[in-house]
Parts: C-alpha cells; sequence; structure tokens
C-alpha cells in the first residue's frame, strides 16, 4: 500500500516530504539547480551522503533540511542565490519579531500539542512584563525582581530556574517547561500584579508578601485539583 505523498510548502515551491521530515534527494538538488547527473557528485563534494526515506513509491534517496540548507549556502547556482535571499530575508523578519513568521512556523509543526505549548509560552512571557511592570510602579527595586521569580518557580516546578535549565537541557528556563507549568507561571504572574495594584501593595517587602500568598494558594488548589494516585 502506498503512502500518501506529503510536500514541503515553502512560499511557490513544493517539496516532496516523507513523514519523518526528510526531503526528496533528486527534487531538492533540482531545486537548487543541480543537474541530474552531478546529483551524486555534488552531495560527494561536500561531504554529504543521501539518507533514504518512503515518499510514496517505495525507499528512494533523501535529504535531512539541514543537507539542503547546507547546499543553499554553500552551492553557486542561481537558485542557490535566491535561497540565500530567502534565508537573509527571513533573519531580517526575524530580527524585527514579525509575529507573521512566527505564526507560520508555528503552523508548520503537526503537533497540536506544540502549538499549545508555543501559545502558553507567549502568554507566560507578556505576563512576567506584566507583572515586572507592576512591581516597578509600585515601588519595587533591586533584588526584589529575581525574588519573584525564585518564589514562582519554586512554587509551581519545585526547584531552582538554573536546576531546571540542567536538568531539561535548555539554556532559557521558559524553553524547558510544559505547557502546563506555562500557564501556571503566567496564572500566578496576573494574579499577583492584580493583586498588586489592588491592595496597593508598596515596596519589596509588600510585594513580596502578596507573591508569597498567592503562589501558596495556587500550589494548594493545583494540588488539590490534582485526581487521587491509584494506590
Amino acid at each position: 500500500m502506498k503512502n500518501v505523498p506529503l510536500t514541503l510548502d515553502f512560499g511557490t515551491v513544493r517539496l516532496p516530504v516523507s513523514a519523518d521530515g526528510l526531503l526528496h534527494a533528486a527534487a531538492a538538488l533540482t531545486q537548487l539547480g543541480v543537474p541530474a547527473d552531478a546529483h551524486g557528485r555534488t552531495l560527494a563534494a561536500h561531504d554529504l551522503s543521501p539518507d533514504s526515506a518512503d515518499f510514496g513509491a517505495g525507499p528512494e534517496d533523501a535529504l535531512s533540511v539541514l543537507a539542503f540548507t547546507t547546499l543553499c549556502f554553500a552551492l553557486d547556482t542561481t537558485q542557490a542565490r535566491r535561497w540565500r535571499k530567502r534565508a537573509q530575508e527571513l533573519l531580517t523578519r526575524a530580527l524585527q519579531g514579525d509575529v507573521r513568521l512566527a505564526a507560520s512556523i508555528a503552523e508548520r509543526n503537526p503537533d497540536p500539542e506544540a502549538r499549545r505549548w508555543l501559545a502558553a509560552r507567549l502568554d507566560s512571557t507578556h505576563a512576567r512584563r506584566e507583572l515586572m511592570s507592576t512591581v516597578a510602579r509600585h515601588g519595587g527595586a533591586g533584588n526584589v525582581f529575581g525574588q519573584l521569580g525564585s518564589i514562582s518557580n519554586r512554587s509551581v516546578l519545585g526547584t531552582d530556574s538554573a536546576t531546571i535549565r540542567r536538568e531539561r537541557g535548555v539554556k532559557h528556563t521558559r524553553d524547558g517547561l510544559s505547557s502546563t507549568e506555562l500557564l501556571r507561571l503566567a496564572y500566578l504572574d496576573v494574579a499577583t500584579a492584580r493583586a498588586i495594584q489592588e491592595r496597593g501593595a508598596h515596596g519589596n517587602a509588600a510585594i513580596l508578601r502578596v507573591h508569597e500568598h498567592l503562589a501558596r494558594h495556587e500550589r494548594q488548589g493545583w494540588h488539590g485539583a490534582q485526581p487521587p494516585q491509584a494506590g
């Protein structure tokens, strides 16, 4: 039984792709302007070896996306130069924070949980910025910003950010968190910012008392809402 053909769409370009994300080697090399009789020599010249994948008609030569992008920057064909121009445009948009680019990247990911994670990551980042802004307006200064983060991390994650980064192999703490952890942190930051304003808390000590109280309340509520463990 043949597999349903998949494609990777990039603008007007459509490249056959396998279920595990490999590109059809012949199609990819042709897209880069490499003649059919030079495919093997081109790969060998750049220390690349084709993989094998099923694109719907049985096993065929395949290239990883990394191998394809390597050739984009190594070849001197007209087509490769066009891909380098596209890469320059994408880098420019990324540095400018173009959210439409972020959306198009997210839509390429077939995993719904990955998209949920991205939404939670953005919510968490926004909530933290709002909290920091609120704290500054209410007389918070110095170490209080780091202390707020430490309280949140220990309450929600049960440890500090350095341990999370080390154990989960990430450079930025939030990159190693689950969607649930991110949403819990976002909720805690939003609740604290609101409470600081409503209670008129001012200064580091008052702000920390509010945050500690809410962190304890959130933790107790979360654990109380979890289903009991099977005995």
